[in-house]
């Protein structure tokens, strides 16, 4: 319990309570703002007056501020870990989802990726497609090449 804490619940003013205590009103009202520290002389005579224990109020704030982020830090990872799940999930799902890939030729041709990957040789690391050339350029370490698309 703080200094505030204890004057409000006894329902007694803050010049009052210095005079129950023996100290100046002004103290009363720097210890209940955090100006200054409830000194093991007072906290005695508070424990003597009204059988409690006192603390700054800046220390009972502190302690509530760490337990305010204590609790916010494991909402935030709890929920960085739910949005990690619903990621991976959804990444799972996107690699599992086959895309189909057409290339048309504007003469009227198709072509599927398969269907190119089957033209080029085993490990080619790039292709390059011009369908209005019928051509396919693939890139395979230092070696190079070209096929038609349509024979």
């Amino acid at each position: 319990m703080n200094i505030k804490e204890l004057r409000t619940k006894e329902g007694l003013s803050q010049s009052a309570l210095a005079k129950k205590l023996g100290i100046a009103t002004s103290a009363i009202g720097h210890m209940e703002n955090g100006r200054m520290k409830v000194s093991a002389k007072i906290a005695a005579k508070v424990k003597e007056e009204f059988g409690v224990d006192v603390a700054d109020a800046v220390t009972a704030e502190k302690i509530e501020v760490k337990k305010t982020a204590a609790k916010a830090t494991r909402k935030a990872k709890e929920t960085v870990k739910a949005v990690e799940t619903k990621v991976e999930k959804k990444v799972s799902k996107a690699k599992a989802a086959k895309l189909e890939i057409i290339v048309q030729s504007p003469m009227g041709g198709n072509i599927t990726a398969e269907e190119i990957a089957a033209k080029v040789p085993a490990g080619a690391e790039s292709v390059f497609v011009r369908v209005d050339q019928n051509k396919l350029w693939w890139i395979k370490g230092e070696e190079t090449g070209s096929v038609d698309i349509w024979e």
